[in-house]
């Protein structure tokens, strides 16, 4: 069973894990793991609508935090046991202003590794950008089907560029809208297409996030994605997305029978 996860977080300034670094470490030791990555969120664009400890509109202040971030991690890490690789979860944006900024924040910061993801609902022009967390939990009032089906639009193609960016180690749970329920009736199968094509083209490495077995049933992504990026031959991950001490390794066991039964065999592992 693998024996490691990149898919962590903590509560270092107030961000939305449970525990410090060296907790995960500790308890990542405990529990056999040969290596872990810390991987708190890097969440930034000028554009950013909602207000949050994780979100950042000004690149000063996130280059600081981010290099406070790895610095605190690489610190935690300096009695363990076990190899401990220092990263982030990056909400990418495929803006020209944005990548260059991010280039910028990846010097500042020094991590080991960066994940590519999407949480944001937004339009073409990156001018509306909508946490989905904050959509689903804290909006008064939801977007019109119109409206909808351009920003779930945009997620798809948002995670295809992310794919094609090469700034990323692999990719965090590619359906993860689908735990809030609200975009069922909305159908996709165009830009999903289109983005089964870009990881077979790119074969940037993607997740099995076990985290959806306890918050929606299932896995990220569902079966039929793994089926069709099996074919596609694109490696693979399990990952926990760990908030707390207690999801490390969370229905690893099940990630790898399911791995098992699809005959899934390319697997991926950070300088492997």
């Amino acid at each position: 069973m693998q024996r490691f996860s990149y898919h962590t977080h903590t509560n270092i300034f107030g961000f939305d894990g449970k525990n410090t670094a060296k907790e995960m470490i500790q308890r990542a030791e405990e529990i056999g793991f040969e290596e872990i990555g810390i991987s708190n969120h890097l969440i930034y664009h000028p554009n950013l609508y909602d207000k949050d400890n994780m979100f950042f509109t000004d690149i000063l202040k996130v280059e600081k935090t981010a290099a406070a971030i790895v610095e605190s991690i690489r610190k935690a890490a300096e009695k363990s046991k076990i190899k401990v690789y220092a990263g982030f979860e990056v909400d990418f944006f495929p803006s020209a202003k944005w990548c260059a900024d991010f280039e910028r924040i990846r010097k500042a910061a020094g991590a080991d590794y960066y994940i590519g993801s999407t949480h944001m609902l937004r339009d073409k022009d990156e001018k509306n950008i909508h946490n989905m967390y904050h959509y689903y939990y804290k909006y008064e009032q939801r977007f019109k089907d119109d409206v909808l089906k351009e920003y779930l639009s945009n997620y798809w193609l948002n995670i295809a560029e992310a794919v094609k960016s090469g700034y990323f180690d692999f990719i965090a749970h590619l359906d993860v809208y689908r735990i809030f329920r609200l975009f069922d009736h909305l159908c996709f199968d165009k830009e999903i297409d289109n983005l089964i094509d870009t990881f077979g083209t790119y074969k940037t490495p993607f997740e099995l996030n076990t985290s959806g077995w306890t918050k929606y049933g299932t896995q990220h992504p569902d079966d039929s994605f793994l089926t069709r990026l099996r074919d596609k031959n694109v490696p693979i991950v399990i990952s926990d997305d760990a908030h707390s001490t207690s999801m490390l390794a969370q229905h690893f066991a099940k990630a790898e029978q399911l791995l098992q039964d699809l005959n899934y065999t390319n697997r991926w592992k950070l300088n492997k």
